[in-house]
């Protein structure tokens, strides 16, 4: 931050600091001592949180910094972490539903005017991005005349510039980005007792599994641990926009805890209406969605992590009901097995095709070991058989990944006692400009489509997200549209080959005598 910058931000921190205090100067006039003390008290119970936030920050005051009551999800959610001394709580909450001012503002301080915190951290994205959050409750507590009447004078000392204060009844704060150090931190004989992690997800990080898994870590074994052995309240608040991305990691590597729990709210609910109805009315609520391209609108506010690439667009995917096998011009599968250290898929589509379109009748895309892979091909061919359907497999096929698939085709077709063994397929051309040139001309005009039965099924899940996100230099996984690509365009140059860009090469036995 430039001086200039730091001047700015200086000046915003004092105009915050006078709008807050204007807004809390008129409280309760005539009240008592006694009546006061009632009155806090009441606010302070957990199931008056909506009360207590409304009084001190909110509608309530002379001049409101927020429009409307709270929800019940804000109330039940506070609730929550008050009552559990060891809990993980995830606020998957759509985009303008106030995760950070209750999670960074309310929260806290009503947690610590109740006495369970001690040492509170908050964790962004950056730095200054953390630094931000934490100064929206440091400058209340500085500057909230209804704070101050309550409570009494809060700020012993710190600057919000610094990302750290501490309070007149020893309750310290700290802000740290999620890529500072996190291990070891204790405040003399305290260690955190709640951290709160806001809005860390990133878009660019989410492709990139080797920063995924160091951020989600960062949280898993570097914060988590650094909590007091009683008390170790975590806030996780982000909406869910990524599939791979750091929310998910962390969550999956949590679900299995009986200490998590999760507090998903999306911008509608499951009948089509508002879980906050006291801030957004139907019309409200039809200006966000008119105002919202598609895709923005269920990745941000109904938590459906779709990602437009620069390539394929979410509404070119159609589905239909699939045809008998018999009714197809001719079946096809292809595999794609390669295999890097950042640990690709196995990646398989089986294709049918009409007098116009390509069906997509099956699909298998996971992470795992090359013989669930091979298991499932010749499952997959036993079936076919049962049907009395004919197809022809093949494989993606380098020099070096031949000599290795082969043989373990081979063995694996011996262990199955099947015959039906891919054939090994070569591709010369670039790989982007190859996927390019086949899946858009195919997807665009609707010539490619997939069959109703793989919807919402996990493979197909797992494939359509990296469809969606290819682009050249991406470094997301690309495996189902690679094999997607080579399906249609080997089944294409079998049924038109005249018209077919790239040819499949055909050997032809030589006779040599009898």
């Amino acid at each position: 931050m430039n001086k200039s910058q730091l001047k700015e931000a200086i000046d915003e921190y004092r105009r915050r600091s006078d709008f807050i205090k204007r807004a809390t100067l008129e409280t309760i006039i005539g009240e008592t001592d006694i009546q006061r003390e009632a009155r806090v008290k009441f606010l302070l119970k957990p199931e008056n949180y909506g009360l207590f936030f409304n009084y001190y920050f909110g509608k309530d005051c002379s001049i409101p910094m927020a429009d409307s009551d709270c929800a019940k999800f804000h109330i039940d959610s506070y609730k929550q972490i008050y009552k559990n001394d060891v809990i993980t709580q995830f606020r998957l909450w759509s985009r303008g539903f106030a995760k950070s001012v209750h999670s960074d503002v309310g929260n806290p301080f009503a947690l610590k005017q109740s006495g369970l915190i001690k040492f509170t951290t908050v964790i962004g994205i950056t730095e200054p991005r953390a630094k931000l959050l934490l100064s929206d409750l440091q400058v209340h507590l500085e500057s909230n005349q209804r704070i101050i009447r309550d409570f009494g004078e809060q700020k012993v000392y710190g600057s919000w510039i610094d990302g750290e204060f501490e309070t007149m009844d020893g309750c310290y704060f700290l802000s740290l980005g999620i890529d500072q150090p996190f291990r070891g931190l204790r405040r003399f004989a305290s260690r955190v007792d709640l951290a709160i992690v806001d809005d860390i997800e990133d878009r660019k990080v989410a492709k990139n599994e080797r920063l995924v898994r160091e951020r989600g870590e960062k949280i898993l074994s570097d914060l988590a641990p650094a909590f007091g052995k009683k008390s170790k309240r975590m806030i996780i608040a982000n909406n869910l926009i990524e599939n791979k991305g750091v929310i998910s990691y962390i969550l999956n590597k949590k679900k299995e805890s009986p200490y998590t729990k999760v507090s998903r709210v999306d911008f509608l609910d499951k009948n089509g209406k508002t879980p906050w109805p006291e801030r957004y009315t139907l019309k409200d609520v039809e200006v966000v969605i008119k105002d919202n391209d598609p895709i923005t609108f269920k990745r941000e506010f109904m938590q459906i992590p779709v990602t437009e690439g620069a390539l394929f667009k979410p509404d070119w995917i159609i589905y239909k009901q699939p045809l008998d096998y018999s009714k197809y011009n001719m079946l096809l599968g292809h595999w794609d097995l390669s295999y890097t250290d950042e640990g690709d898929y196995k990646a398989f589509v089986f294709l049918g095709a009409t007098d116009n379109e390509i069906h997509v009748l099956d699909v298998f895309c996971r992470k795992c070991e090359i013989t669930e892979a091979t298991d499932y091909h010749f499952n997959f061919t036993k079936k076919l058989l049962n049907k009395k359907a004919a197809a022809i497999f093949f494989y993606d096929a380098t020099a070096a990944q031949e000599a290795v698939f082969k043989d373990i085709f081979i063995q694996e077709a011996a262990k199955h006692k099947t015959y039906t063994i891919p054939l090994p397929e070569h591709a010369s051309v670039d790989k982007y400009l190859r996927i390019e040139a086949t899946l858009i001309n195919l997807l665009f005009n609707k010539r490619l489509v997939f069959s109703e039965k793989l919807k919402d099924t996990p493979d197909l899940k797992a494939g359509m997200e990296q469809l969606l996100v290819f682009e050249r230099g991406s470094k997301a996984h690309d495996d189902f549209p690679d094999t997607l690509e080579a399906g249609c365009r080997l089944i294409q140059s079998y049924i038109n080959p005249d018209n077919a860009t790239f040819k499949p090469i055909l050997y032809k036995h030589q006779r040599k005598g009898f």
